[in-house]
């Protein structure tokens, strides 16, 4: 039997990880991690660090806002202007997925690791889109592992961060740190999903919505609408500053940065479907056609 590549192996991994409180896998360490899981879910205890992150960076007042304040007017001609094959809208989810709120309000789930590039990617849009809807404190500059494609991708780290707003919540966990443990050949587990958090996972990042279970980025949207891969392609900004980058991913002007707006446009269409055109602000600047825009027809 051939043996798997290190990108395959990588890959096992985090497939792995994300379905820990389900695995009923033989090796020790799966077994303790699993333990582990089930008893911070069975306390209700969601974003517990199993590690402690690294590399993280405070971000400059000026560069943060460059990224928040692109008007929405941008994001919804980006995303008019978009070709599928390019920037990926989520995905519908059928009726019978369950609804997902908290405190009254849409909640939106989303689970990276702080390693991976897609994950660096889709924070930037998230950000953008989320930014319309309510304010984050604590975002904090990380990159992706040096180790994997698009290497040191900059982006946000949602790890510590909060969001508050009057018209969504939003949950994230950062499975995995971005610093690989040469001696474990793996990246520490950083965050524990809960296991509401688990239930949806092993629900729906499923076929047809990806074709590898344990997918990353993995994004529930009120139980309407989902994500289980970065919307578009951010290896440009590979190896940059986080200042350079989010010069170039706010400019509107080079094909990442229409890209990533436009992946923020799909993403506030459908936030405004899940807050019913709240705010009307923003809501009001989105055509009836990106309200709610899918890439796959409810089942």
């Amino acid at each position: 039997m051939p043996r798997a590549s290190g990108r395959q192996v990588t890959a096992q991994r985090r497939q792995r990880k994300v379905y820990l409180a389900s695995a009923a896998v033989g090796l020790l360490v799966v077994i303790v991690a699993f333990a582990l899981v089930s008893t911070l879910a069975n306390k209700s205890s969601p974003n517990v660090a199993a590690a402690k992150a690294e590399g993280l960076y405070p971000l400059p007042s000026n560069v943060l806002s460059q990224v928040q304040e692109v008007p929405v007017s941008t994001l919804v001609a980006n995303a008019e202007a978009a070709s599928p094959n390019d920037v990926r809208p989520p995905e519908k989810l059928p009726p019978k997925a369950p609804q997902l709120s908290s405190g009254g309000h849409p909640e939106v789930m989303f689970i990276c690791a702080e390693y991976w590039p897609s994950c660096a990617a889709e924070r930037w849009a998230l950000v953008m889109a989320l930014s319309k809807f309510g304010t984050f404190s604590n975002l904090m500059g990380t990159t992706s592992s040096s180790r994997e494609t698009s290497p040191r991708t900059p982006t946000f780290s949602f790890y510590g961060a909060t969001y508050s707003s009057k018209y969504l919540t939003l949950i994230t966990d950062e499975l995995e740190t971005n610093r690989y443990n040469p001696a474990a050949r793996e990246y520490p587990l950083l965050q524990f999903p809960s296991r509401q958090e688990m239930s949806i996972i092993n629900a729906w990042d499923v076929a047809p919505y990806t074709t590898k279970r344990g997918s990353i980025p993995f994004a529930y949207m009120g139980g309407k609408f989902l994500i289980t891969s970065a919307q578009y392609d951010a290896s440009a900004i590979s190896q940059m500053k986080f200042q350079t980058a989010a010069g170039i991913m706010t400019s509107g002007k080079s094909t990442v940065s229409k890209h990533a707006e436009a992946a923020a446009g799909y993403l506030v269409g459908d936030f405004c479907a899940l807050t019913h055109d709240q705010p009307t602000s923003v809501c009001s600047q989105v055509p009836s056609s990106l309200v709610g825009i899918t890439t796959l027809p409810a089942t």
